[in-house]
């Protein structure tokens, strides 16, 4: 169940907990106790609705968005493109890797473009590269798939497994 755990604590009480975390932090945690919630199932229900609505408050960022971030190791001063040679030729190069790993690559010879242009175009190509990473990250495929679910609920979509229980 993505986001919510079981928990036990020390004096034995049980409980459901709704963890959420965004940008390498806990952005939310909130406690269910079996006892207080009216046991286990009703205790789950709320949680789990507790967690869908946090989930579409503060929804996953965009992995372009974290694709943007510059890292400490960057020496061109842009994410995603680097200069490097193979052979006797120099080159800007532009990369990412697709969601499904294969990667997205074009260099631009420095012998031919000059210096700053070839930077400039493996600058643009990245930035093209990057309009074709869409999709929200999530530890695992469950909250991904559940986060397009209460999607589809809030535009009025009906779910696929809902109209399939209806016939």
């Amino acid at each position: 169940m993505y986001a919510i755990t079981a928990i036990t604590h020390y004096n034995g009480a049980r409980a459901w907990r709704v963890t959420l975390y965004r940008d390498g932090t806990k952005r939310v945690e909130k406690e269910f106790p079996f006892l207080k919630h009216g046991g286990e199932s009703a205790a789950l229900e709320k949680a789990t609705a507790f967690r869908d609505e946090q989930l579409l408050r503060h929804p996953p960022r965009f992995s372009r968005d974290i694709r943007e971030q510059v890292r400490s190791s960057n020496t061109s001063g842009h994410p995603g493109v680097t200069r490097y040679r193979m052979g006797k030729y120099w080159y800007w190069v532009a990369q990412t890797k697709r969601r499904d790993g294969k990667p997205l690559k074009k260099s631009f010879r420095i012998d031919l473009y000059g210096e700053e242009k070839a930077k400039a175009l493996a600058i643009a190509e990245r930035r093209r590269q990057l309009t074709e990473i869409d999709h929200r990250v999530f530890r695992g495929s469950e909250g991904e798939m559940r986060y397009a679910q209460l999607l589809r609920e809030q535009d009025g979509t009906p779910d696929e497994a809902a109209q399939n229980s209806a016939k």
